[in-house]
């Protein structure tokens, strides 16, 4: 209780302690990963240079997020879930029964003579709970240091990324697009700060590479192996748990990237092999409205009150902290407002907040980031042309990763109200709108009008 008390009320969340223990644990892994490199990626791999600078990016993120919110934030909610992880860490060595009863989703729920605890962040809120009673398990292997935690969450979020971006590098071998594959997975700022600590985006963004890496070894590769169906349900356990949402856009979009492997054998006209993939879309336009609207009209995190309450929040907290909120004139969740938000929302999470809308040196990162997007997005428009069309009609992989990074685009952005929320609530879409450009720009480079022919010669 006098540790929970000297964080809780102090503010005080990295010690003197954590000089020495985290360049250990630091050191140890580092160590592990070299000695490993050659058994983990194989002999002469091409992927081989990327490893470390891949870790480092990561380990750099996890590090620097707690240091920001120790001495600049002064606080927040990754904080929050080392608090409450921390305390019930302890329980372990002090009442087990009452630690394994904490790990329950609902503990107090499940068990009231738990009650004794509601005073810990979150014990009554499922989802953010599920963080906490991870941090807690990582707390016992960690001794008790925030900075170490952070380093098992870096972790973890380098093996998902890792496996996502040898996925890429597998479907698309040309040595050239594999540096601008690192750049998609791990370079982004906003993915290297909010995807690597101890952060709800870090597991949930995880759980979307996993579940998407192994769901395509199942479904197209048809590797039926126990280990592939483990990290699709450790996947789909982080997304349902956390962050339901990821899944009402992730699947449909699936569905696409899967009909366009499977086309060619499904459908021998060429006709109806071309106005397939515009058909499907507008489909699964439909079925992802349809299904945010049903969480959005529910009791859930999306319900219209929750949003109102979170957008309130956000801007109290961020505002706090130098942040700044935007609003899309959005006030209802009619369909008529959807449609009429889709184009302001997926601006607004790519290629805002602009350079005069910044307040602070991190949202100025931000803003040079989405400046980025928008030269790239302009660039490859003006350079591609109508061929765009073409490119994604080709290659079912573009059109998923196309599909889900507007679609997820426009959810942060109509729900952040908060360029700082956004900034962290948007990471998952940025990866995969960057890959659809540069494969499109890949594309251009060869004979685009070939490639289709190609794909649409039937078998």
């Amino acid at each position: 209780m006098e540790k929970w008390g000297h964080h809780y009320f102090n503010y005080q969340y990295l010690e003197y302690t954590d000089l020495i223990i985290t360049p250990l644990f630091l050191g140890l892994i580092y160590f592990l990963v070299n000695l490993n490199r050659e058994r983990f990626l194989g002999t002469n791999s091409p992927l081989r240079s990327y490893l470390i600078p891949a870790l480092s990016l990561k380990v750099f993120g996890a590090l620097a997020s707690g240091l920001v919110y120790q001495y600049y934030y002064g606080g927040g909610d990754t904080m929050d879930f080392y608090t409450s992880g921390s305390y019930v860490a302890s329980l372990c060595f002090e009442n087990f029964s009452d630690f394994l009863g904490m790990l329950d989703p609902t503990p107090i729920l499940s068990d009231p003579s738990l009650s004794k605890y509601d005073f810990l962040d979150f014990v009554s809120d499922p989802s953010t709970w599920t963080m906490v009673r991870i941090v807690s398990i990582l707390d016992i292997f960690s001794l008790d240091s925030y900075p170490v935690i952070s380093l098992y969450f870096s972790l973890f979020s380098l093996y998902a990324s890792w496996k996502f971006f040898s996925l890429l590098c597998q479907l698309y071998p040309q040595a050239e697009l594999r540096s601008k594959f690192a750049y998609c997975v791990f370079y982004i700022p906003s993915v290297v700060f909010w995807g690597s600590g101890i952060f709800k985006d870090t597991l949930t963004m995880s759980g979307l590479y996993l579940f998407t890496v192994y769901i395509y070894a199942i479904v197209i590769r048809r590797q039926i192996r126990p280990a592939n169906f483990m990290w699709v349900a450790i996947g789909l356990y982080l997304m349902i748990s956390i962050r339901l949402f990821y899944l009402v856009i992730l699947i449909p979009c699936l569905m696409l990237w899967f009909f366009g492997e499977y086309r060619d054998k499904l459908i021998q006209s060429r006709f109806l092999k071309t106005i397939s993939f515009p058909v499907l879309m507008v489909v699964t336009f439909f079925i992802i409205a349809y299904g945010l609207r049903s969480v959005m009209g529910g009791e859930g995190e999306l319900s219209t009150s929750a949003l109102k309450e979170k957008a309130q929040g956000f801007q109290s907290w961020h505002g706090s902290l130098g942040g700044s909120s935007y609003d899309l004139g959005i006030t209802d969740y009619s369909s008529a407002s959807l449609i009429k938000a889709i184009p302001l929302g997926i601006n607004v999470a790519f290629f805002r907040p602009y350079l005069w809308e910044t307040h602070s040196f991190f949202q100025l990162i931000a803003a040079l980031q989405s400046l980025y997007f928008l030269y790239f997005t302009v660039r490859t428009i003006l350079r591609c042309g109508f061929s765009i069309f073409f490119i994604l009609a080709t290659d079912p992989l573009m059109l998923f990763s196309l599909s889900f990074s507007l679609l997820y685009g426009f959810v942060a952005g109509f729900t952040s109200y908060n360029f700082g929320a956004l900034d962290r609530y948007k990471i998952p879409a940025l990866p995969f709108f960057m890959i659809t450009l540069v494969i499109v720009n890949f594309y251009k480079d060869e004979d685009v009008r070939k490639v289709a022919q190609k794909k649409f010669t039937t078998t």
